[in-house]
């Protein structure tokens, strides 16, 4: 099953546990969405289409009190979903920026590496680009000339 779909079904499957527990609390649409803090037609997308936010989740759990459970199938549908778009952005940067040359050996080499992951504070995707630089001398080289340590304003 591909992604696309896996998701598409996740959100449909969040979608009908929305409106079942909202129907099992007696709530309409209206008076969920006003309790939540949202509007009915956001209540009512979200329950058509699973389509709806973290937060609107978040909330929606602790008012049909089945705690963190929708919280975490949000989460788990929008990980494929910003994973993939992590990854189409990262091929778009190397598009527009193919691989520069290696420099000469005595210069060093630099290697950047991408690495994905969370924000520790809103938990949104990003990625973090790490630049390391590795310079091999040979064993017999003179030392690089020594520069005396000048004063501000010392010529």
């Amino acid at each position: 099953m591909s992604t696309t779909r896996a998701v598409a079904d996740a959100r449909d499957a969040l979608a009908r546990q929305l409106a079942s527990l909202r129907q099992a609390s007696g709530l309409s649409q209206a008076h969920a969405g006003k309790r939540l803090g949202y509007s009915r037609s956001a209540v009512a997308r979200a329950e058509a289409t699973g389509i709806c936010s973290r937060d609107f989740c978040r909330l929606a759990g602790q008012l049909y009190r089945v705690g963190d459970r929708l919280a975490l199938a949000h989460d788990r549908i929008e990980a494929p979903t910003a994973a993939a778009r992590s990854q189409a952005a990262r091929q778009a940067r190397q598009r527009r920026h193919p691989a520069a040359p290696a420099p000469p050996a005595h210069q060093g080499a630099t290697t950047v590496t991408d690495l994905d992951a969370a924000c520790p504070y809103c938990a949104k995707p990003m990625t973090v680009l790490v630049r390391q630089t590795a310079a091999l001398l040979p064993v017999n080289s003179p030392p690089p000339p020594h520069q005396p340590y000048r004063k501000a304003g010392e010529r």
